[in-house]
């Protein structure tokens, strides 16, 4: 019986990394519209490492306006399950991951700082104070990093440094190899919320004058 349960639960694994593999092969790699993220470096802890860059035809002012609002954000993203400012600036994010594996909680930590040119820099890290993690998410054991907003000739170019290790039972080789996967999806979110706010918003904020309600 114990034999058979853990056949299972192997086929069950193979199924889960098929699905979010390109016909099952594993990308270091992944493409979203003007966007490449890939796997970075690997420290020796396992914990990765990974870069995103972007150029698009959006305002740079839309970007920062959805980036650094967590409920614009939430609204923006199909994998943010729930984002939320706390009371003392800190920010609870919670996020999809595919079943059988739980869901991530973090609290973050987060700083911006104007950059020249009209940009924007925010920097995020694991809070000191971690809000204890809902049913059916664990703790995020390692998330920081920063995003870099920079005008554009024509738009944005963004800049995604992210070291990141989900915590939990997610094999250390899925991580790797299909996290650039999540995080092409999560910038290609990011921009489609971007043009809304661009779209609705026909003045929208200064990048450097800080994030709006931060």
């Amino acid at each position: 019986m114990r034999r058979n349960i853990q056949r299972v639960w192997e086929l069950v694994g193979v199924t889960w990394v098929f699905a979010l593999g390109n016909a099952g092969a594993a990308s270091a790699e992944e493409a979203a519209p003007s966007c490449v993220v890939e796997l970075a470096s690997v420290d020796a802890q396992s914990v990765p490492s990974f870069r995103g860059e972007c150029v698009w035809s959006v305002a740079p002012a839309a970007v920062a306006a959805v980036l650094t609002d967590p409920e614009r954000l939430d609204a923006a993203s199909e994998l943010m399950l729930a984002s939320y400012r706390l009371p003392d600036g800190r920010i609870v994010n919670v996020q999809k991951t595919a079943w059988p594996f739980e869901d991530r909680q973090s609290t973050l930590e987060v700083r911006d700082e104007p950059l020249p040119g009209g940009g924007l820099r925010r920097r995020y890290r694991l809070a000191d104070e971690q809000v204890t993690p809902r049913d059916g998410a664990v703790q995020v054991t390692v998330d920081e990093g920063s995003y870099e907003i920079v005008p554009g000739k024509n738009g944005t170019r963004l800049v995604l440094l992210m070291r990141y290790e989900p915590g939990g039972n997610l094999p250390t080789r899925i991580v790797q190899s299909q996290s650039p996967r999540f995080i092409a999806k999560g910038l290609a979110e990011l921009r489609a919320g971007a043009e809304k706010f661009a779209r609705a918003n026909a003045s929208p904020p200064n990048v450097a004058s800080g994030p709006p309600a931060n």
